[in-house]
Order: structure tokens, then sequence, then C-alpha cells
């Protein structure tokens, strides 16, 4: 008798997105059977699908896939997957890539660098043809790293190795506005959950020193945009780098776009290599069919 052919995996993320880990995955498994989702699936085929692959769902289709049982996020963070209606039986995993966590730490070196040396400064100077120098010497500035995942960890290496006091925070470690309060530079690095969805408001920046800076690598629902925005127009802080935001992408009448001292990017401080991601992703499915320990399981009670 002729095995039955195994069950398509279904694809939940936006065509751009997905189309390098797509073609990833058949460079290494040819026979591999991807069904992107669309609103024409009917129910019978969406209750068939047991394994996903995707980095968010579209509203209401979690709670069609009936037969569900494994998601693999395509991205670190696991926020747009972990919906309510998602059964609670469904496992979730994600894939860890130490190069994206790499790259995500240069980026974070580079913005605070930019800050801590002065270059604004010379940018400005450069503009009106003046050379004017500001000397300094090595500086040391306290970082708090919030997060020390993979990412926060990766993050805190690489600001050690320039001489920065990096310390990181945890939700477990004590409050967050005695941490604050001992930090020149405050990076986010956190997952996005119920509990730390607008962390990052008024009242937490002003914790922060008068004059420190803020950079935000996580997403962009921690900080509540609008006391940032107060926080650096009245000097509280001295300014803020931010790669993620709660509108993405971010529109051209948002007032982020207009504030002195805030530098905005389209959320490209590390990105995941297409290769590795389709390497764990079939690892895992190799693991899930044959019943083994999955690798990289999220804890779905705390959200990461």
């Amino acid at each position: 008798m002729t095995a039955p052919a195994p069950t398509p995996i279904l694809l939940s993320a936006d065509a751009a997105i997905a189309a390098p880990l797509v073609n990833a995955l058949a460079q290494q498994a040819p026979d591999l059977q991807l069904l992107p989702y669309s609103r024409s699936l009917d129910d019978a085929t969406l209750a068939g699908i047991d394994v996903v692959i995707g980095w968010r769902f579209a509203p209401g289709v979690a709670g069609r896939l009936t037969g569900l049982r494994w998601v693999f996020a395509m991205a670190a963070g696991v926020d747009k997957l972990l919906v309510p209606d998602l059964a609670p039986q469904v496992v979730v995993s994600r894939m860890v890539d130490p190069g994206q966590a790499l790259g995500i730490a240069q980026y974070v070196a580079a913005m605070v660098l930019r800050h801590v040396r002065g270059q604004p400064r010379y940018d400005a100077q450069q503009i009106t043809r003046q050379w004017t120098r500001h000397p300094m010497g090595a500086v040391h500035p306290r970082v708090r790293v919030l997060g020390w995942g993979a990412i926060g960890r990766e993050i805190g290496r690489v600001l050690q190795a320039i001489g920065f006091d990096v310390q990181p925070w945890q939700r477990s470690t004590g409050a967050l506005h005695a941490a604050l309060a001992d930090a020149d530079i405050v990076i986010n690095a956190l997952p996005l959950t119920p509990e730390t969805e607008g962390l990052l408001d008024a009242a937490a920046l002003a914790a922060m020193p008068h004059g420190s800076y803020l950079v935000n690598i996580a997403r962009g629902q921690h900080v509540v945009e609008p006391d940032l925005i107060a926080a650096v127009q009245s000097g509280q802080l001295a300014g803020a780098t931010l790669d993620v935001q709660a509108n993405e992408p971010l529109p051209a009448d948002d007032p982020l776009w207009a504030v002195p001292g805030i530098t905005i990017t389209p959320h490209i401080a590390g990105q995941s290599s297409p290769h590795v991601v389709a390497a764990q992703f079939l690892a895992g499915l190799q693991a899930f069919r044959s019943g083994a320990p999955l690798p990289n399981l999220v804890d779905r009670s705390r959200g990461y």
C-alpha cells in the first residue's frame, strides 16, 4: 500500500518577507510541500494542517487550524503568533540565529558610539563647513540592557568589549525604575508580552538620568511613543534610536520622524540567515515527525 502524502506545511507570512526562506527551503528540501496562506483556503484544508511556519497569523486563522500541533516561528519574536485563538495544546518553537544576534549587537554598538562620541555635533558642523574640535577621552557609559536572552547577552558582550559598563535587567531581577535610574544608556531587548507592552512610559523615562539615551531594537509596542517624544523634547532624554516602531511601516506623517535627537531605522538592526532558519525548521520537522523533543521551544505562558 502506498503511504499517504505528507500534509503540506502552512506558510503564514507575507510573501515578500518569506521569499528568501522559501528559496532556502526549496534548496535544502526540494520535496517539501509549502502551502502559502490565503483567504481562499477553506476550513477543510486548514483543518488538515498540523504544522505552520511563519511569523504571524492573520486574524481568525489560528482557530480554524483544528489539527494544528506545531508552530515554528521564522523570527526571534513570537508575539504575532501567540494569538488568543491558538489552541493551548499547540507547541511553539522559534529559530535561534547567532549571526542575527551579532548583527543586532553591531547595530546597537554603532548607534550608542555615535551618541556617546558626539558624532551628531560633527555632522552638523560639516553642513556649515565648520572645523571645530571637541576632544574627549575614552568613554565608559553605564548601560542597562533590558532582556538577557540570546540577543541581550550578545549586545552586552559587544558593548563590554569596547569598554562600556554593562548590567542586565530582567523582570525577575528587581524593580525596573531603580535599574533605569543607574543607566546612561538603556537598550531594550525584551520580548513583547502583555507584561512588557508599554513598559517604557512617561514614568519609566522620567526614572532615567537626565540626558540619558534609549535604544529600542525589540518591539515598538514596548515604548509609549508620545511619552518618548515629550521626554526628548523636554531634554529629559538626550535622544533615542528606534529600529522598531509601534506602526510599521512608519507612516510619513508620524511625529517620530521630525523630533531632533530621535533616529529612525526601518527594522533592519539584524536580519536572520534564511539558510539557517530553513535548516533549523527542517531539523525541527524531522524531530516532530519522529516524536523527538523539539529544539528552541517557547514557553507560551511567558511569551518567549
